[in-house]
């Protein structure tokens, strides 16, 4: 499952999730503006679901899953938008 762009309301919430599948299993991470948001003792197989809270500003967020086989990139952008 591919992460989707969205839209959302100044100060709103919304969840991205990605979803990679593969032999083994590859790590999904989110990464933003070159740093990574997911806790590096606790990134998951699999899927990954960002939970974003209170979002005042446009942003592209990275999905990343790595396997020993390679790395996939993937963005999803969430741009911020006045009720």
């Amino acid at each position: 499952m591919l992460p989707e762009s969205t839209e959302v309301v100044s100060g709103g919430a919304v969840n991205l999730t990605c979803a990679a599948n593969g032999q083994p299993t590859p790590f999904v991470s989110w990464w933003l503006d070159g740093m990574e948001l997911t806790p590096e003792s606790s990134v998951p197989l699999g899927e990954n679901v960002l939970q974003l809270t209170d979002v005042r500003e446009t942003a592209t967020y990275t999905c990343v899953a790595q396997s020993e086989f390679g790395i996939i990139e993937y963005n999803a952008d969430v741009r911020v938008i006045e009720a």
